[in-house]
């Protein structure tokens, strides 16, 4: 019977996950507030829905721009566009909840900066054990 010793990560290689992890959570919550942005404003302007088929063919396309240019800086410019293009069909939606509902602005309010801490708590964690 073999017993198998555990090695302790080397030190740079945690820093290096840290890294990794903290720039990927800030880069979640900076769309995330972006989509935010564009959703508020659709919600001002009292955008009407977009049609299903614009919406799709949105969707998908930024997508496939934000697969194919992924390893370049235009992908983080395609990412953008993609959580904008979200946050524009979103607003008509947050509206209708709005509307629809006596506590809408609380649920709509609730539900963005719950995640948005969550976000940035992580980024936290990350940063302290760095």
């Amino acid at each position: 019977m073999s017993t198998k010793t555990l090695s302790a990560r080397p030190a740079s290689d945690v820093l290096a996950t840290n890294k990794v992890l903290r720039n990927t959570y800030l880069l979640l919550s900076m769309t995330l507030l972006f989509s935010a942005m564009t959703a508020g404003f659709a919600m001002a302007i009292k955008m009407p829905p977009i049609n299903m088929w614009i919406t799709l063919i949105g969707f998908y396309g930024l997508l496939f721009l934000t697969t194919k240019f992924r390893n370049s800086a235009m992908g983080i410019v395609c990412v953008f566009a993609l959580t904008g293009f979200m946050g524009l069909t979103l607003g008509p939606i947050l509206n209708h909840y709005i509307t629809a509902f006596g506590n809408g602005y609380q649920l709509v309010m609730m539900a963005l900066g719950g995640t948005g801490t969550i976000f940035l708590g992580l980024v936290r964690l990350c940063i302290n054990h760095a």
